[in-house]
C-alpha cells in the first residue's frame, strides 16, 4: 500500500532539472541567450513559472535551433505535469541534436504517458550511443519489457544479462520483481537472501525480501529483515515498509509512527508522499482523517514550495468538511504554480461550496487568464455564474467548454451537457435544454442529475410523460433515498394521474427529507387532494404557505388552493 516498487512514472523536480539544465548553458558564454537562461534560472526559484516559460518562448522565436532552450521548456513542462507538450519540447531538442539527457528525458516522458512502446525505441536508440551506462540502460529496459506485458522477454534478458554481465545486487532487484509477479516467492529469497547477508547498501534487497518473506508466511522475518536494512542502507523509504509489515499485522499506532518517520525524510521522493496522503482518503482506509491531517501538515512542512502538497493538505481539509482551511490550501497551490488545473479546480469548487460566488468567478478569471480556453476551467466558471443568476455569461462559457472539451472523457462531457441543460431552462429555451439534458444521458448513463432534471421539467410541460417517467425511475434506481429524485418521481407520476404511486413517492420524499421544502409541501398536498384527502391536503398547502417564498412557490396558486380546496393547474 505505502511503498511502490521501481517507479517508472514521469517525476521531475523542476529547480533541480531546469537549474542543472539553465547551469549547463552559462557555461557556454558564446550563446548569445546565456544571460537570459541565468534570469530564466532567477525566475524558477522565486516560482515564476508564467514569466520563465514567457522568456523562454520569447529565446526560441528568436533562436529557433537553441536545442538546450527547447529542452529546459521540456522540464518546465514535466514539472506542471503536461506531459504531451513536454514531450513536444524534447523532441523539438532531439530534432536538432539527439543528445543524451534529450533521449533519456524522451523515455521518462513516454513512460509517464505510459507509452512504453515509443520509451523502448529511445531506449534501443540511447543503447547504441557512447558514453552511456549499458548495464543500466540493460536494467531499463528488462523493466520496460514487463510493464509492457512482454514479460517472457524481459526474464529471458533479465537471464542472458545476469549470464554475460555477472550478477549484481542492482540486476538481481529486478530479476525479483519478474519473480514476485509470478509469486515465486522461494525462488526471490534465493536470488536476494545472499545479498542481504553481504549487507547490501540497497534498499529494494530487503523491501522486496520482506515482501517473499510475508508471501511465504514467514511475517517475523519481514520485519527483521527491513530493520536490519535500516541499519545497513540507511534509506528511510524502509520506514514505508515497516509501516505496511505493521499494517498488515494490526499494529495501526507502530504503522502510523513509521509513516510519520518517512514523512519527516528529507530523502523520501514528495510524490511517493502524496500518494499515500490520496490513499489514505479512499474510503477502505485504516487510518482516519485526523491522521491524514497530522501527515499532511507535515507534507506541507517539508515540501512547503511544492504546489502539490497545499494541493493534498486541501483535499484532507475538504474531507473534514474544513472548507475555510481547504480553500485557503488551494489559494496557496495556485500562488505557487498558477498552470495547476486540478488545484484552480478544487479552489473553485470549495468557492462554490462556500457560496462564495464572486470569489469563484474571480478565481476562474484568474485561472483561465494563465490556461486560457480550458475546459475544466470554463466549465466550473460557468457552474459560479449560473448560481449568480448570470445565465448569459454561464451560457457563453458553458458553450465555449464544450467546444474545447471534445477530446474529454465522455463522463466530463456529460456534465457539460447537463450543465447547458440547466442554463438553456434558465433562459426559456426548452427544446434546447431537451436537447442538452438527453445529450447528457446518452453520454453518461448514470447522469442522476440530467435525468431528474429533465423529467422535472417535462412534467411541469406535461410533455413526454412516458420519457419522464423513466428517466425519473432510473434516477431513483441510481440513487435511491434521495428526496429530490423521490419528489421529481412523484410529480411526474401525478401529472400521468397515477394518484396512489405518486402519494408513496411523496411520502418517501418527505420522510428522507432533511428539510422539508415549501415545494415539497405543495407537492404533498396537490397529491393528497387527488387521493381525496383534503384535509390532510389543507394541511400541507398550509404548511407550504406559511414556509414559502414568492421565489420558491407561487403564492397566489396557492392560497387559491387552500381557498376552493381544490388542485389548480
Amino acid at each position: 500500500m505505502f511503498k511502490k516498487y521501481l517507479k517508472y512514472a514521469l517525476l521531475v523536480t523542476m529547480l533541480s532539472a531546469a537549474g542543472k539544465t539553465v547551469s549547463a548553458q552559462n557555461s557556454t558564454p558564446e550563446k548569445p541567450y546565456s544571460q537570459q537562461l541565468k534570469n530564466i534560472e532567477v525566475f524558477l526559484r522565486k516560482g515564476d513559472y508564467k514569466q520563465a516559460m514567457d522568456s523562454l518562448d520569447a529565446i526560441t522565436l528568436r533562436y529557433p535551433k537553441a536545442d538546450d532552450v527547447y529542452f529546459t521548456k521540456a522540464v518546465l513542462f514535466g514539472q506542471m505535469r503536461n506531459a504531451d507538450r513536454a514531450l513536444e519540447e524534447v523532441n523539438k531538442a532531439l530534432e536538432i541534436d539527439p543528445k543524451n539527457e534529450y533521449l533519456s528525458f524522451n523515455i521518462d516522458v513516454n513512460k509517464g504517458k505510459g507509452d512504453i512502446q515509443s520509451a523502448i525505441r529511445s531506449l534501443d536508440i540511447l543503447m547504441n550511443k557512447e558514453h552511456v551506462n549499458v548495464a543500466a540502460l540493460n536494467r531499463e529496459k528488462i523493466m520496460l519489457l514487463f510493464n509492457n506485458e512482454q514479460k517472457e522477454e524481459a526474464f529471458t534478458l533479465y537471464k542472458n544479462v545476469r549470464e554475460k554481465a555477472g550478477a549484481t545486487d542492482t540486476l538481481d532487484v529486478i530479476g525479483a520483481t519478474l519473480l514476485l509477479d509470478k509469486n515465486d516467492f522461494p525462488a526471490v529469497i534465493n536470488v536476494l537472501e545472499p545479498w542481504a547477508n553481504k549487507k547490501s547498501t540497497l534498499a529494494q534487497v530487503y523491501s522486496q525480501l520482506a515482501q517473499a518473506y510475508r508471501e511465504n508466511k514467514e511475517a517475523k522475518k519481514s520485519v527483521t529483515i527491513l530493520n536490519a536494512g535500516v541499519l545497513n542502507t540507511k534509506d528511510d523509504y524502509l520506514f514505508l515498509d515497516l509501516a505496511d509489515e505493521y499494517r498488515l499485522s494490526g499494529k495501526g499506532k507502530l504503522s502510523f509512527d513509521y509513516l510519520k518517520q518517512a514523512f519527516s525524510s528529507k530523502t523520501i521522493d514528495f510524490s511517493e508522499k502524496n500518494r499515500i496522503i490520496l490513499s489514505l482518503l479512499a474510503p477502505n482506509s485504516s487510518f482516519t482523517l485526523d491522521q491524514a491531517q497530522e501527515l499532511a501538515n507535515i507534507l506541507v512542512d517539508m515540501h512547503p514550495r511544492v504546489a502539490e502538497s497545499h494541493v493534498a493538505k486541501g483535499q484532507v481539509n475538504w474531507m473534514r468538511n474544513d472548507l475555510v482551511g481547504a480553500q485557503s490550501s488551494f489559494s496557496i497551490a495556485v500562488g505557487i504554480n498558477p498552470y495547476q488545473i486540478d488545484a484552480w479546480r478544487m479552489l473553485m469548487n470549495v468557492d462554490l461550496a462556500m457560496e462564495q460566488y464572486d470569489q469563484a468567478i474571480a478565481h476562474g478569471g484568474e485561472a483561465l487568464h494563465n490556461i486560457p480556453n480550458n475546459p475544466v476551467l470554463l466549465y466550473f466558471s460557468s457552474i459560479a455564474y449560473t448560481l449568480k443568476g448570470n445565465y448569459e455569461l454561464a451560457r457563453n462559457l458553458m458553450e465555449a467548454a464544450l467546444n474545447n472539451g471534445q477530446n474529454e472523457n465522455a463522463i466530463f462531457q456529460s456534465n457539460i451537457y447537463s450543465g447547458l441543460g440547466d442554463i438553456y431552462h434558465s433562459l426559456k429555451m426548452e427544446s434546447a435544454s431537451d436537447v442538452a439534458y438527453r445529450e447528457a444521458i446518452h453520454l453518461d448513463s448514470t447522469n442522476v442529475s440530467a435525468m431528474n432534471n429533465l423529467a422535472y421539467y417535462l412534467s411541469l410541460r406535461n410533455q413526454d410523460l412516458e420519457d419522464a417517467a423513466l428517466f425519473a425511475e432510473t434516477a431513483n434506481k441510481l440513487r435511491p433515498n434521495d428526496a429530490t429524485l423521490e419528489d421529481t418521481y412523484a410529480w411526474v407520476l401525478f401529472k400521468q394521474g397515477k394518484y396512489a404511486d405518486a402519494l408513496v413517492w411523496i411520502e418517501k420524499a418527505i420522510k428522507n427529507s432533511n428539510t422539508i421544502s415549501a415545494v415539497l409541501l405543495e407537492h404533498y398536498g396537490d397529491i393528497l387532494i387527488k387521493n381525496k384527502k383534503p384535509a390532510e391536503a389543507m394541511k400541507q398547502w398550509k404548511l407550504a404557505l406559511n414556509r414559502g417564498g414568492k421565489s420558491e412557490i407561487d403564492l397566489d396558486k396557492l392560497k387559491e388552493k387552500i381557498n376552493t380546496k381544490s388542485y389548480v393547474e
